[in-house]
């Protein structure tokens, strides 16, 4: 796969977390972003001044329905073209404590994303998990989630059944199958142990879990999964934001209903660990090799025929 930097699709730009300041600078690879606070919501905008190029996240300031450019104090305004002096505003969703962001109108960016949100956002709010930068191109993040079995070689899942993947009704990618597994990860350590135990001093392994693993990619850079049984269901978020000099920003978010909250630590931690496993093999592979796919390839071979149907989009500037 070749380095892109900017695609039509969604993006996990960022989490609450990081927007730090009223105006926060951000990027999408050579796109230059800016964060407006005002209140609650969140708005992103181009940063390139278009009078002499200047960085707006980086000294300027807020008026009323503008920003004061630090290079030569001229008021440009938040994504009003009828003005003078303005910046583009894109299509920003909020979801919990994650913020997603469109560069593009265009419809087939979408891939039903907004609506499906609307199905999880009350039931399942997102908390920041993880946030890592990793060298390595950012459309394998996603990928891994159509990767059946690095689960079992990187992350030590026992086993994994069905793992098909197909378009879903809105243009989506998805996966799904189960994972087989003796008991839910998130048991207590005493239980977990007791069962490893009772399967060595029986030498019969019992597959009695078997979560649902459904995972559903808008974009390049956003995938939600469904995991568990309907008792104990959670919703993992995972994406990638191209960096400016390479690489990519790798971001987890859970979301769990209330009545589970109890396993969020546990969730948080299991995906933090997952990602810095990912970062050891990402980060060493041979970019030049030449791949040699077998069948169990097909959900990955579909993911990357999903991402070459998706635009890049050139930056104010001319950047990409």
């Amino acid at each position: 796969m070749e380095q892109t930097t900017a695609h039509h699709g969604w993006y996990l730009l960022a989490f609450r977390s990081e927007l730090t300041d009223d105006i926060t600078p951000l990027a999408v690879g050579g796109h230059r972003l800016i964060a407006v606070k005002e209140g609650d919501r969140v708005r992103v905008l181009d940063a390139t001044c278009p009078h002499r190029g200047a960085h707006l996240g980086f000294g300027g300031r807020r008026e009323g329905d503008c920003v004061v450019c630090p290079f030569h104090g001229k008021r440009i305004a938040l994504g009003d073209p009828d003005k003078h002096w303005s910046v583009a505003e894109h299509t920003v969703l909020a979801w919990g404590d994650a913020l997603f962001v469109r560069l593009s109108d265009d419809p087939d960016g979408d891939r039903g994303f907004e609506q499906a949100v609307k199905g999880w956002a009350d039931t399942y709010p997102l908390v920041e998990a993880v946030g890592l930068q990793v060298d390595v191109h950012p459309a394998y993040v996603v990928e891994n989630a159509f990767d059946p079995d690095h689960f079992k070689a990187v992350h030590g899942v026992p086993g994994t059944r069905g793992m098909a993947a197909r378009t879903g009704d809105s243009g989506e990618l998805v996966i799904e199958g189960e994972f087989l597994m003796q008991t839910s990860p998130w048991q207590d350590a005493r239980r977990l142990e007791e069962i490893r135990w009772q399967a060595i001093r029986t030498r019969t392994v019992r597959w009695d879990y078997r979560p649902r693993f459904l995972a559903r990619a808008f974009s390049p850079s956003v995938v939600v999964t469904e995991f568990g049984p309907p008792e104990e269901l959670h919703v993992i978020v995972t994406g990638s934001v191209p960096a400016p000099g390479g690489g990519c920003t790798a971001r987890v978010a859970i979301g769990v209903r209330t009545d589970q909250q109890a396993a969020l630590p546990a969730l948080v931690g299991g995906s933090r660990k997952a990602l810095e496993e990912d970062k050891v093999v990402w980060e060493n592979l041979d970019p030049h090799a030449v791949p040699r796919y077998d069948a169990r390839d097909e959900p990955v071979l579909a993911f990357r025929a999903f991402c070459a149907d998706f635009a890049t989009r050139t930056a104010p500037g001319g950047a990409r």
